[in-house]
């Protein structure tokens, strides 16, 4: 059997803020681009006749990653730490820039969960959750070394946004 290419892309579910989350999405993340936005038309369901005219989707693309915000979540279904998206960064710099990014305000007053901030984990202000994690944490915990994986790890649990240098000091045996 013989399978297709097929395209593979995340779609976040919000109640009325797909336009606004792939706007600051994408000005966040360098080569970004808002692709396509779709309006409620009056061919939907009874249900969202109150929504003709309004954002139904907004194609987007961050990093050149093809992304989907679609307006059509209930109010009931949170989003949830059971699907979060990994940065991996180059270094400091660039942890210190997404974390800095991902935990704005919005303008709106929405606040930024702060108990969701653990292990290089965030919940950014339309409630996605996101790990900003440096590649050296990536490359210790794919590298199979049990020692420097528990090194690592035992300094990620006590962090909230990674830091780099304890994570060097940690596997150095100087922290």
């Amino acid at each position: 059997m013989s399978i297709a290419p097929i395209s593979l892309y995340p779609c976040l579910f919000f109640e009325s803020q797909a336009e606004q989350a792939a706007r600051f999405y994408t000005s966040i993340f360098p080569n970004s681009s808002i692709d396509t936005i779709n309006h409620f038309t009056d061919t939907g369901h009874d249900f969202q006749k109150h929504l003709i005219g309004s954002v139904m989707s907004v194609a987007f693309t961050l990093n050149g990653m093809t992304w989907l915000a679609l307006n059509s979540k209930p109010k009931d279904i949170p989003m949830n730490e059971s699907v979060s998206f990994q940065i991996i960064c180059e270094g400091q710099e660039d942890v210190d820039y997404f974390w800095g990014k991902l935990t704005e305000a919005g303008d709106d007053g929405a606040e930024i969960d702060e108990s969701k901030q653990i292990c290089g984990w965030v919940k950014d202000r339309f409630g996605v959750h996101w790990q900003v994690v440096p590649r050296l944490v990536e490359e210790v915990m794919t590298s199979g070394n049990a020692e420097r994986m528990q090194k690592t790890m035992k300094a990620v649990m006590e962090m909230k946004k990674i830091v780099v240098k304890d994570i060097v000091d940690a596997l150095e045996g100087t922290a």
